[in-house]
């Protein structure tokens, strides 16, 4: 159960002056509505104690209040998705027909509603609510659902999660999240700006489980049980290790289907009780993916509804990289923190707390609060015992005078995690052996001089460079013009990619592996530029698309050098949807049963693992593994 400190950036939404019951019995609507009045854009946490809040109208999120035009940075938490939760008044959203949601999360008509956050809280729609939304989610660069549940208390409803209220909606995360019940459980649509999905289940839906109206969507370990089909789309979906879950009438319907020229891009499928796993027709006629034949198989190991595009002689199928789950750490009793402001930290940011953050950190607590914005003039180390640094949505070195804002060094926690800031600064330098996760925050860039792994989790930033890492990425949004990504010689894995302007997307070289599973770049300047990907005597797989209303797109959509040959794949002469650049054997694959009739050949068997180390690089990797133990010493002479 998620606690926090009292201090004024954390909102108890039962304390005075709002004073909302969590008895389920008081209607506490214009007691909660009061507190999002005041405390929208405000880079606050709106927090919600264990409880039942009931409310009878829907909640919303104000553009603007008062004399304060809000840009989102708005964050509910509760204290635990099973014992804290918003209750709809039976009987109070009649009309099917005009839907109704619990809470709107507002947005307007640019896509300038940054860093907004669920998390945490249960969402049930009571009985007698056909016509009720249980959430209709808004956020842009980055934001999350996240330890949510939606559920109806009767089956009806329209939507359990709605994400296509608006256009525009994204980049966003949603994260280990259940809908239970409801017309549709998941809704998205619009063509940006690219959702991404991990860890989602749904249960009981009446007329779909996922329904995808034109979105780049990305899916990872799905789970559904239902009579309906799970996933109706036709837009880019990426969807993987998913479990789906037929009963009844779903005898007669695909688990799956893509339609009205929708790219999709299945791997690890297992689906039982339907008709077939997967409908594929580039009709728009639904109805046609329903009258496609029966299908016996239940498994689908990997499957794309277009041929992959290689300069060079590749597999089909993707790379498989090994994917890690992005580490945790306990959440630790709120006493035992480190508040920067108790050791002379100004939240107000009108003088430097440099000094008074780095004597938090070297407290000895293991986890260092930051409960207001802050202005840095010189780098404060992460070491010791600290493994979260935890803020409430608003900015540390705002103003970019610390250069790097961060630097982390080795220290006793195995991993390290930054989450919930607004903005990180200038850099984040990793200078450390340690495992580093960054989480639902902007940073201007990460520099690493380090070999341990990186986790980035809906994450804002710009042109990253690493070498000889490891990276996995969920819902990482790359804005700059030019390179946005170099992995040199390291393993760089992304769920969910998405970019703005110009320039290189990724160049991998040295051996390095990368594998981008689902996302899109918004060209919105300097087409021409570069590239989209750069390959180098490496390996590359990228199920990845391109919106562009500029009128300038990427001319060169893949540039890939094997040896000292090198070609280029122009806009009109292949596509990205997907793009193998890789040798046969460069994949961890698993074995496959088979393809599924209508299909792409299924994966094959095999895997290889190597560790590259970079000749330039040697001398300084090899002193650095000295600090840690002999290897370093084995490498050298190497």
């Amino acid at each position: 159960m998620k606690t926090y400190p009292k201090c004024p950036a954390i909102i108890d939404v039962t304390q005075p002056p709002y004073n909302a019951k969590g008895d389920g019995v008081t209607d506490c609507t214009e007691a909660l509505q009061a507190a999002f009045n005041e405390h929208t854009g405000q880079h606050r946490v709106l927090y919600f104690p264990p409880g039942t809040y009931l409310v009878s109208a829907t909640l919303t999120w104000p553009k603007r209040w008062k004399d304060h035009e809000n840009w989102g940075f708005t964050t509910l938490q509760g204290a635990d998705e099973k014992h804290t939760a918003l209750r709809l008044k039976d009987g109070v959203f009649r009309d099917p027909a005009q839907p109704q949601a619990i809470l709107n999360c507002g947005g307007f008509g640019s896509a300038d509603w940054f860093h907004n956050h669920v998390r945490n809280l249960t969402f049930h729609t009571g009985s007698g609510n056909p016509g009720a939304v249980a959430l209709q989610f808004y956020a842009n660069n980055f934001g999350a659902v996240h330890d949510c549940h939606f559920i109806s208390g009767d089956g009806q409803g329209v939507i359990g999660l709605d994400l296509a209220h608006r256009d525009m909606n994204g980049p966003l995360l949603v994260r280990n999240v259940t809908v239970r019940g409801f017309r549709l459980g998941v809704r998205t649509g619009n063509a940006v700006n690219s959702q991404t999905f991990e860890n989602l289940t749904l249960i009981g839906q009446t007329e779909r489980g996922f329904q995808n109206e034109g979105q780049a969507i990305t899916i990872r370990g799905l789970k559904s049980d239902s009579a309906v089909t799970a996933v109706s789309s036709y837009g880019v979906l990426a969807l993987l290790d998913a479990t789906l879950t037929g009963r009844g009438s779903a005898s007669q319907l695909p688990a799956v289907v893509s339609f009205n020229g929708g790219r999709v891009f299945l791997r690890d499928i297992v689906a039982t009780g339907y008709k077939r796993v997967l409908g594929d027709v580039a009709t728009p006629d639904y109805a046609a993916a329903l009258r496609l034949p029966a299908d016996p198989k239940t498994k689908l190991p990997e499957y794309c509804s277009h041929p992959a595009t290689s300069p060079f002689p590749s597999p089909s199928t993707s790379l498989r990289l090994p994917v890690k789950e992005t580490p945790t750490v306990p959440w630790d009793a709120p006493k035992t923190w480190a508040n920067v402001d108790s050791f002379g930290a100004d939240p107000t940011a009108t003088r430097d707390s440099s000094a008074a953050i780095q004597k938090a950190i070297d407290s000895g607590a293991t986890t260092v609060f930051f409960p207001g914005t802050y202005r840095l003039t010189s780098p404060v180390i992460v070491r010791g015992k600290v493994r979260r640094l935890l803020g409430v949505g608003a900015h540390v070195d705002y103003k970019q005078e610390a250069k790097p804002t961060f630097r982390v060094g080795e220290g006793s926690a195995p991993v390290v995690v930054f989450e919930h800031f607004a903005s990180l600064g200038s850099a984040v330098e990793l200078a450390t052996r340690r495992t580093v996760v960054f989480r639902s925050l902007e940073v201007k860039t990460v520099t690493s001089r380090s070999i341990g792994d990186v986790f980035f989790e809906d994450v804002t930033t710009n042109a990253l460079h690493f070498r000889g890492q490891q990276v996995w990425a969920r819902q990482l949004n790359i804005e700059n013009e030019g390179t946005h990504f170099i992995n040199d010689g390291g393993s760089l894995w992304i769920l969910g990619y998405k970019t703005e302007r110009g320039g290189t997307l990724v160049e991998t070289r040295n051996g390095g592996k990368t594998e981008v599973l689902g996302g899109f770049s918004y060209t919105t300047t300097a087409g021409k530029l570069a590239p989209m990907f750069v390959t180098i005597n490496a390996s590359v797989y990228a199920f990845f698309g391109e919106v562009c209303y500029s009128g300038d797109p990427y001319a060169t959509l893949i540039q890939e050098t094997r040896g000292s040959q090198t070609k280029q794949i122009k806009r009109g002469e292949g596509t990205t949807l997907p793009y193998s650049g890789h040798q046969a054997g460069h994949q961890n694959t698993r074995l496959g049963e088979g393809s599924v009739p209508g299909t792409r050949e299924a994966c094959l068997g095999g895997s290889i693992h190597f560790l590259y180390f970079l000749p330039e690089e040697a001398r300084l990797f090899a002193e650095a593994l000295k600090r840690f133990g002999h290897l370093g010493e084995e490498v050298w002479r190497l």
